[in-house]
């Protein structure tokens, strides 16, 4: 969501299958906030509803993983500036427009900003857990030591919605997670390239039919253990709370405990792995460009689905999932849409626009800046 703005890469060189999965999440997000207009009307919706809180949250920490390189300009540019943006943009809404009384501040971050701000602390954290010294072994001890923390933390009872502390170190594993897998995908495609001129082509060609055959037999194992669990689901919807996959509430607050995160771990990393294993690498037109371009559907989307909230709209409408499907789909495409994307770009990043002559002495430029009049715009990603 957050970190194909971060990720300065080139298109012929995009990770498709990211953005492939990006756009699948972005849809469920979307979705899961439209779903919360008719909660209540139907226990179906309620199912859905959890399906989406199992994997949506998880999913899209591990891709910020995968697109994360510590770089302070980075941090400040593309995800301070527009936490600071919009959190302001938020409450203002939240004020004049939702009448609600919400003091302007930036230490509780409003709704789906939370992501916003966790990115921030996970990219600062990215240096502790990461390097060239970092062997295999460290990974596995920092990955477990992550694991046991989004644990523990349910034990807090004063972690929660005040810095998004419980939400923070609930998700941090995954976005760890995606960190590794980039650097195992990128070792593995540079002894892959290897591989490919030494081996036979005997050999090369046995190695794609097993690749090829073991694929759609590991997506469709999981697919029956993930049927399962929407099973388990739907039997127990009466019993599971929403807030329990919200990952801010403590236990005690909550009124659940620490074997049922454990079980959303599990479920979560089942998850992942089909994900993984079933989306296409290729691109996809449409789907592709949607996923490349998932900030501001996310930063958007907000605004009009508390404004649908407000004007009840969808009180009396009876095919409640069909209306939240189609108004999500339309909600994505529109917000994906390349001319809004260019329009709200200067409020998404910080793109080091100066004053004019900042950096220009009466001698002429100054500070390695090109010529070419007063307002050039200086990059600094």
């Amino acid at each position: 969501m957050i970190q194909n703005e971060i990720a300065s890469v080139k298109a012929a060189e995009r990770n498709y299958q990211m953005d492939n999965l990006k756009c699948l999440l972005i849809f469920a997000v979307v979705l899961g906030h439209m779903l919360e207009l008719f909660m209540g009307k139907d226990d179906g919706l309620k199912v859905i509803y959890l399906i989406i809180y199992s994997f949506h949250m998880p999913l899209f920490a591990f891709i910020s993983g995968v697109f994360a390189r510590f770089s302070p300009e980075k941090i400040r540019n593309h995800l301070i500036y527009p936490y600071v943006v919009f959190q302001t943009l938020y409450l203002l809404f939240a004020n004049h427009v939702l009448e609600k009384e919400a003091e302007v501040q930036f230490t509780t971050p409003y709704w789906l900003l939370w992501y916003l701000f966790a990115s921030i602390a996970w990219n600062l954290l990215l240096p502790l857990v990461q390097g060239s010294g970092f062997t295999l072994m460290k990974k596995a001890v920092a990955l477990t030591a992550a694991f046991l923390a989004a644990i523990l933390i349910g034990f807090d009872n004063k972690a929660g919605y005040y810095l998004s502390v419980s939400r923070i170190v609930e998700f941090f594993p995954y976005f760890l997670m995606g960190a590794y897998y980039r650097e195992w995908m990128d070792r593995r495609h540079r002894t892959g390239l290897f591989e490919k001129r030494t081996c036979s082509e005997g050999a090369s060609f046995w190695e794609r039919i097993r690749k090829q055959a073991a694929r759609p037999a590991a997506v469709l194992c999981l697919g029956a253990v993930l049927c399962a669990l929407i099973y388990v689901i739907t039997e127990n919807v009466d019993e599971i709370k929403y807030a329990w996959l919200y990952g801010s509430v403590s236990y005690d607050t909550g009124d659940y405990g620490w074997r049922f995160r454990l079980l959303s771990i599990g479920a979560a990393l089942l998850w992942l792995v089909f994900f993984l294993a079933g989306i296409p690498a290729r691109k996809i037109p449409f789907l592709s460009y949607i996923g490349a371009n998932t900030m501001p559907v996310y930063l958007l989307h907000g605004f009009l689905i508390k404004l649908m909230s407000k004007t009840r709209l969808f009180n009396e409408i009876e095919h409640d999932l069909a209306a939240g499907l189609l108004i999500s789909a339309f909600l994505v495409a529109a917000l994906s849409w390349k001319p809004l994307v260019r329009l709200v770009s200067p409020l998404m990043k910080w793109e080091g626009r100066l004053p004019s002559g900042i950096f220009r002495s009466r001698g002429g430029r100054r500070g390695g800046m090109r010529s070419g009049g007063p307002g050039r715009r200086m990059n600094l990603r």
